[in-house]
């Protein structure tokens, strides 16, 4: 039954600060000290949207050999589209083939259906081009890459693939920095609360399900322990729990333990997305392979892949 408790909202999602300036000569932006339009700025990411949007351009093409999975094939799009700013850019399709408007017949042509096991294994390789990429991008790519990158693991996951283990850092990391020791306290903080809330919902559940939601809250408390070791070996005091945590909506019955479950990974999806943002190298690293293994929870628990995943604002 719900815990009528109000203490801490639950996993409550930061908000991301916009800026916007002039250049310092107080010119308007994109004008230079002369008033005339300034150069465009080379975009240091260009590289890496261009293999990864080669990637997707040609995992889209193999997704149109076949008609039965046209809402991944969106996603896919979607998650394109926003690789190059919110543009959207051409892409193979069979409905979009040429033909000769003086012909009546056109001549026939062999198609090469491409099968789910195929589709599954290309969107594998492109969530660990991602994972590869987002090492060396920028702070914001960085964070949609490792996005794209659950995407993939969600799709690859509805096509029949098992998921990719998730693999362990190895060496001695240095001292973190401010912004990725906010980034592990928040990771801590989403952690506990998660582990909050799959100590409610675990009661509601039975036979398969409930033995799901016990591995997953053991796990959430072994990811919640290595955070306080992280953060105590760096020499930094571990955020510490709540007394109680505020739940979203009522928890009652079965249904509405596997929507809290959904939620409170999507919602911890979106706190490591963050992380990537704001961490580099092994920090960055980790972060996203935790929105991977967070979005493929949420996808076990909802049933739906969703583009995007770990960004709510899309």
């Amino acid at each position: 039954m719900a815990v009528p408790l109000r203490r801490r909202s639950l996993l409550t999602a930061g908000l991301l600060a916009v800026l916007t300036a002039c250049g310092s000569n107080g010119s308007p932006a994109g004008r230079g000290a002369d008033g005339r339009p300034a150069p465009t700025p080379a975009d240091p990411d260009q590289t890496a949207r261009q293999r990864i949007g080669s990637a997707m351009t040609s995992l889209i093409a193999a997704y149109d050999s076949t008609s039965a999975h046209a809402v991944l094939r969106r996603q896919l799009a979607e998650e394109l589209a926003a690789l190059h700013g919110g543009r959207p850019t051409a892409s193979p399709s069979a409905s979009s083939s040429p033909t000769t408007s003086s012909s009546v017949l056109s001549p026939a042509t062999t198609r090469t259906v491409v099968s789910d096991a195929t589709l599954a294994a290309r969107e594998q390789e492109l969530g660990a081009l991602c994972a590869t990429e987002l090492l060396a991008t920028s702070p914001a790519l960085a964070r949609l890459t490792a996005s794209v990158a659950a995407g993939a693991a969600q799709r690859a996951a509805l096509l029949g693939a098992k998921p990719v283990a998730a693999g362990s850092s190895g060496g001695d990391r240095i001292r973190p920095s401010a912004a990725e020791v906010s980034a592990l306290q928040a990771a801590l903080g989403a952690e506990h609360a998660t582990v909050y809330g799959y100590g409610v919902l675990g009661a509601l559940l039975s036979d398969a399900r409930r033995t799901q939601a016990t591995s997953d809250y053991q796990l959430h408390r072994a990811r919640r322990d290595a955070l306080e070791a992280e953060l105590t070996t760096s020499g930094i005091r571990p955020a510490a729990a709540a007394a109680a945590y505020e739940l979203p909506f009522a928890v009652t019955d079965a249904g509405s333990a596997r929507r809290l479950a959904a939620l409170l990974e999507e919602r911890l999806a979106a706190v490591y997305a963050n992380a990537v943002q704001a961490g580099e190298n092994e920090l960055r690293d980790q972060a996203a392979t935790q929105l991977r293994l967070a979005a493929l929870r949420a996808l076990s628990w909802r049933g739906t892949s969703t583009p995007f995943p770990g960004l709510p604002e899309r």
